[in-house]
């Protein structure tokens, strides 16, 4: 027999190693005395040679001792001695020792990698109908694939105390009795990669996997690692106390589990029930429908394109028969319309008629006033030709008095030139005046001069005596001073001491001093008090001032929005700020965010409508230039300046943040076409859609239409019991807004396709109900006029206080002139007992003043000077003077050539208005005749412009086709007179009278069916189209889906029946087609077990245990070959089977399962029969599991050690071991 061995015990390991990389071996365990258990490998039966007969198996016997010749994985007497001598050692294989811990990301990402390899694959493998549906396995040198298991480590995990064992690479069948823990395996996979406890089909609750009696249990799973990586070590561990689990991988935490769920990935790429089939999801299988059947082996077995496009053919599926119901629908209701009009249509005829006889009559009415203005005109124009015939008379008559005429111009332009003369003179005049003026100023200028000297000569004697006078005044000065010292001292001492004693008069002036204090100290007291009021009364005008700013801000429903925008986000100020400074460097408007430039047209429908939008999309700037939506986008990020709310709290500084979209202004999107029309939605319990009901710039209509949906979005004021769902959702209509609560519809897109609903609350609108505060208002009103009778009672005391404060300030300006004028008494008694100092210093002073005016010149020189000064003036000013004689003579000359002209003139006028005077008065009567033939004439044409006025106001009214009518036929000339207009308008009033009455909205109903119907057949034609496109993708899709999938299951298929065929059953495996139903395609499994029974549906309850545990695992095994998960486990599937059967299943799964391109496989199973097929690349797992049994590391204990126990008895047989 060939095999390997492994061992597990449920003490804490003794870990026996062997030094060979490719035979691991598993570690020997001290069970407890209470309860042990063990896993060991039994080797299976020698390998087949040949084989005569299927199911009869040669097996050629050979020697012990040829052992070392075998397969690395034979087992024989040295391996259970390095077994039993070597449990300290570490299994190399089984164990991570002590490496570089940097690497293990790397291979981690190298092992999740192998699935983006594989998928790349498949995807390239569907060539030519040829579909390779699993990639080539990565073998490492021990023989296993990247992500199949290398070891399984449990502690307190079940009925497990500890064990670690090691599977092999390609099958692993696990034997043990029943309730020894092989399950317990299958769960330790389960839980130890992650999935749920309910995959086990057992207890729902993690803690139930704990070991009773303790209070932990942990598993941790070996994978295998890409060729050439390490293997990655996934460890889990929980408790009882809750569901909380705590990972690790390669050794450290992994509380995210991020890198463990790509581990996980990597070995289930598809549904765990195809790869992992527990003991108590075999039956599950049998029971699984044929849809899931098909999804479950597409996604096992097919090529990944499968079930993308099965999911796609469903969903193009729904959506035809949607279109197609619809379709129909909307063609029954075209054709109602159809009918409908049909009947209408002799109605509408007469209404015509009727309608084209009242035109007719308007048009008479207007042709017989334009009939009319004719006749008028005809007037006109007679009266016309009446006044030119007058005018060429007095044409005529002009020029026989042509030579009067022609004497009046004559002395009329006499008259002109003479008049031009006269003022060419008068300005010559005028410039001479001013240039003798400016001649003669010059004159007195060197004239003044002159005087100036002949001043100063007869001054010259008086300066001469003043001299003379302030000498003799300095000497009289001289002298009194000198008389002031020669005076006796004692005199001037005594007057000093009587001067003195006034001063007295001090007392007063210091009593004074302190009474100006005090007053001081009132003014500024009361100055204080003044200013404090007047401050008072400032900030009452200027609370008031911005009271009533607040009031025409309140008033102002755009400003109020503004407000609320900017307190709500301080981002939106910010750019609101920059655009008033910046918008005109910009490609287009920057539109306001919704909440600000949106307002609704009824307030009632304001929570209904803002419930359809975000916050988000309210505060949205919408740009309708990319350039401009860039650069916006650019001021995130940016600093927004501290501010103020409204309510005073103050928002510091922050980072801009906003929410921009561009949208491109067209017909298509501002005004996008609804699901259906108002009078549907009214049938249905709703008002209108909510883009109706606002007004907006179309920019913003076009970013609520795209992003919001409010053309398709339904509101009413109607409470949501109110309205007809099925009715809106059959139109089209998936979200509907009511009073009570909003309605959001999604319809499934699996099983029946169902509509799930959800039910929103409608709040009470923020930003698009703003209306004016009435009550604020008042309030505000009524706080200004507080404000100003407050103002108002405090304006009289503060008049009052400044009367006194300016009291006060004139008793203080009397004291300051009382204390000035006893000052000046006492400096003036101070002054009288200065005198002697005082004429001493005089003495000096006038000393001095006196030599210098005796060292003056004398009067003669200064004369003599004079004189010649004098001469030099006169001879300056001859020049001048000879100037100014010429400019005068000019001047004179200027006004006799103006006083000839005025002579000349009067004779020219006198002269014309003779000429003129007789010119008059023989055209008087002819201008009299000509006058009133003008008069007469201007009288006819304002009687035709008032009729053409009256035509043209009442004709304004008029449709266009009347006055297209009106203006034809009054341009043809044949316009009838205004009589037979007339006749005609009273025929066709009479017509009228007569004509049958039909109601008045038969029209309007009959133009609205046709614009119904328009509507109809478009939407009927658009929706053929849209059927028509989705049809061809279905088909395109289908002619890609159809072959694939038939290759598949006539693969799946042939193996299948192959399979049945080898245990004389039949079996087959076929799709289930339902026509326009892609998501009811399924797959079925026919089986048939008896001879002459026909083939039956695989179903839970038709078949027995037994069969339907032959035909599940048949089935996976026919899918094996083309599954892409690195190992699969069956547990018990060989129940109910009989002989025959699990022979056979035995004898295949040994032969799929241990080919050299398969995967890992473990079969769990409680029983084996005799002569089965063995194969070398299989491992026997035996679980020798419960209570004392005997130490295998006492060599006294006969059955301690099941491996000798073997040995000895093919020793004893003479059984050669392989």
């Amino acid at each position: 027999m060939r095999g390997e061995s492994s061992r597990l015990r449920k003490r804490p390991p003794i870990v026996a190693s062997s030094d060979e990389e490719d035979d691991p071996r598993a570690s020997s365990l001290s069970p407890p005395k209470r309860r042990r258990g063990n896993v060991q490998a039994q080797p299976p039966p020698p390998p087949r040679r040949e084989r005569q007969r299927r199911g009869q198996p040669v097996l050629e016997e050979e020697a012990e001792d040829d052992h070392s010749a075998s397969n690395s994985t034979h087992l024989g007497d040295s391996d259970l001695d390095i077994l039993n001598s070597s449990e300290e050692e570490t299994n190399g294989n089984g164990r991570v020792g002590e490496e570089d811990e940097d690497n293990e990301d790397a291979d981690l990402d190298d092992l999740v990698s192998d699935e983006g390899d594989m998928e790349g694959e498949e995807d390239g493998e569907l060539n030519g109908g040829n579909v390779r549906y699993r990639p080539e396995y990565e073998r490492g040198d021990d023989g296993y694939v990247a992500g199949s298991i290398t070891r399984i480590k449990m502690t307190n995990f079940m009925t497990y105390d500890h064990v670690e064992f090691n599977p092999g690479p390609h099958l692993n069948m696990i034997l043990g009795p029943n309730g020894t823990g092989k399950s317990s395996i299958a769960a330790a996979i389960a839980i130890g990669l992650g999935f749920p406890p309910k995959v086990m089909g057992r207890a729902n609750e993690l803690k139930a996997y704990v070991k009773q009696g303790a209070d932990e249990a942990t598993v941790e799973i070996e994978l295998k690692g890409k060729r050439g990586k390490r293997n990655t070590v996934v460890q889990r561990k929980f408790n009882r106390e809750d569901e909380k689990s705590q990972w690790r991988l390669n050794g450290e935490d992994d509380t995210a589990c991020c890198s463990l769920h790509g581990v996980i990935q990597l070995i289930f790429v598809h549904d765990f029930i195809c790869s992992f089939l527990p003991q108590d999801k075999v039956a599950e299988f049998a029971k699984m429908a044929p849809v899931a059947v098909l999804k479950e082996t597409m996604r096992a077995a097919g090529d990944p394109r499968l079930t993308k496009w099965h999911e796609s053919l469903c969903e193009k599926g729904v959506t035809a028969k949607q279109i197609q119901a619809s379709l129909e629908g909307h063609t029954a209701a075209r054709d109602r319309l159809q009918t409908q009009a049909d009947s209408l249509a002799p109605d509408v005829a007469h209404v015509q008629e009727r309608e084209s006889r009242e035109k007719e009559a308007e048009i008479l009415t207007y042709l017989v006033r334009i009939a009319e203005h004719e006749e008028l005109k005809k007037e006109f124009n007679e009266a016309k030709k009446d006044y030119e015939a007058l005018q060429r008379k007095a044409d005529k008559l002009k020029m026989r008095r042509r030579p009067l005429l022609e004497l009046n111009e004559h002395w009329e332009k006499k008259d002109q030139k003479a008049d031009a003369k006269l003022r060419s003179f008068e300005d010559k005049f005028t410039e001479g005046l001013q240039d003798t003026r400016r001649k003669l100023n010059h004159v007195e200028e060197v004239a003044s001069k002159g005087r100036t000297v002949d001043d100063k000569l007869m001054q010259l004697r008086r300066i001469h005596e003043r001299k003379e006078d302030e000498k003799r005044r300095i000497k009289d000065q001289i002298q009194t001073a000198q008389a002031v010292l020669n005076e006796p001292r004692e005199d001037y001492d005594l007057r000093v001491r009587e001067q003195a004693r006034e001063k007295v008069s001090i007392i007063r002036i210091n009593e004074l001093a302190v009474k100006a204090r005090q007053m001081q100290v009132q003014i500024e007291e009361l100055a204080d008090e003044y200013k404090d009021s007047q401050r008072m009364l400032d900030d009452l005008n200027n609370e008031v001032t911005a009271l009533s700013a607040r009031q025409t801000q309140m008033e102002n429903i755009e400003i109020q929005k503004e407000r609320l925008a900017r307190d709500l986000d301080p981002s939106i100020g910010f750019l609101l700020d920059w655009l008033k400074k910046e918008e005109h460097t910009l490609e287009a408007k920057v539109h306001r965010p919704p909440m600000i430039s949106v307002s609704v047209t009824n307030k009632q429908y304001a929570d209904q409508v803002e419930s359809c939008t975000s916050l988000v999309q309210r505060k949205t700037f919408v740009c309708t230039s990319p350039a401009d939506h860039q650069r916006l986008l650019e001021l995130n990020g940016k600093t927004y300046p501290a501010s103020r709310r409204s309510d005073g709290t103050l928002v510091p500084e922050g980072k801009v943040g906003l929410y921009l979209a561009y949208t491109e202004v067209s017909d298509a999107n501002v005004n996008p076409p609804r699901p259906c029309d108002v009078r549907t939605l009214q049938r249905y319990g709703c008002d209108g859609f909510a883009i109706d009901f606002i007004e907006a710039d179309p920019a913003i209509i076009a970013y609520l239409s795209q992003n919001a949906r409010m053309h398709t979005t339904a509101v009413t004021l109607n409470k949501l019991d109110q309205v007809d769902g099925d009715g809106l959702i059959k139109n089209g209509i998936r979200t509907w807004a009511a009073k009570d609560g909003g309605m959001r519809t999604v319809q499934s897109l699996y099983g029946r396709k169902d509509h799930v609903q959800s039910t929103t609350e409608v709040a009470p609108s923020k930003a698009l109900n703003r209306s004016v505060d009435r009550e604020a208002v008042t309030r505000i009103v009524e706080e200004i006029a507080r404000k100003k009778k407050i103002k108002l009672d405090r304006e009289a005391p503060h008049s009052q206080l400044k009367a006194k404060v300016d009291k006060l300030h004139g008793e203080r300006e009397d004291i300051k002139r009382e204390m000035q004028t006893i000052d000046r008494s006492i400096t003036e008694m101070k002054s009288k007992v200065k005198r002697y100092q005082t004429a001493s210093s005089d003495i000096d002073t006038l000393t001095r003043k006196l030599r210098k005016l005796e060292s003056e010149p004398t009067q003669d020189e200064q004369r003599a000077h004079l004189k010649q000064e004098k001469l030099k003036l006169a001879k300056a000013r001859l020049g001048p003077l000879d100037l100014w004689q010429k400019s005068c003579e000019r001047v004179i000359a200027y006004a006799s050539g103006i006083i000839a002209s005025s002579f000349t003139g009067l004779q020219s006028k006198v002269n014309y208005h003779t000429v003129h005077h007789r010119l008059q008065e023989g055209t008087e009567e002819t201008r009299r005749i000509v006058e009133a033939a003008d008069t007469g004439k201007d009288n006819a044409k304002l009687r035709m412009n008032r009729k053409w006025d009256e035509i043209t106001s009442n004709i304004r009214q008029a449709p266009r086709d009347v006055k297209d009518a009106v203006s034809e036929r009054g341009k043809t000339g044949l316009l009838p007179s205004a009589g037979e207009l007339r006749d005609s308008l009273e025929t066709i009033k009479a017509q009228l009278q007569l004509a049958v009455n039909i109601p008045g909205n038969v029209v309007a109903r009959y133009n609205q069916l046709v614009k119904q119907l328009d509507a109809a057949q478009k939407t009927v034609e658009d929706q053929e189209s849209e059927l028509n496109q989705v049809r061809k993708d279905l088909k395109k899709t289908l002619d890609q889906f159809d072959p694939a999938l038939d290759q598949l299951v006539q693969a799946v298929s042939a193996k299948f029946s192959a399979a049945f065929a080898r245990v004389r059953c039949q079996g087959e495996v076929r799709i289930r087609r339902v026509e326009g139903d892609f998501a009811a395609w399924g797959i079925e499994i026919l089986v048939s077990y008896r001879d002459g029974d026909s083939l039956a549906i695989l179903t839970g309850s038709h078949q027995s245990g037994g069969e339907r545990s032959l035909a599940t695992v048949t089935y996976l095994m026919s899918l094996s070959e083309m599954s892409r998960t690195p190992f699969s486990l069956v547990d018990e599937i060989n129940q109910g089977m009989d002989q025959r059967a699990e022979r056979a299943v035995h004898n295949q799964l040994v032969e799929v399962t241990c080919d050299a391109d398969a995967g890992q496989y473990f079969l769990i199973t409680p029983k084996l029969l005799t002569g089965l097929t063995y194969h070398p690349k299989m491992k026997v797992l035996i679980i020798n599991n419960g209570t004392y049994l005997p130490d295998s590391r006492d060599q006294k204990q006969r059955y301690g050690d099941l491996n000798k126990c073997l040995k000895r008895f093919q020793r004893s047989r003479g059984i050669a071991a392989h």
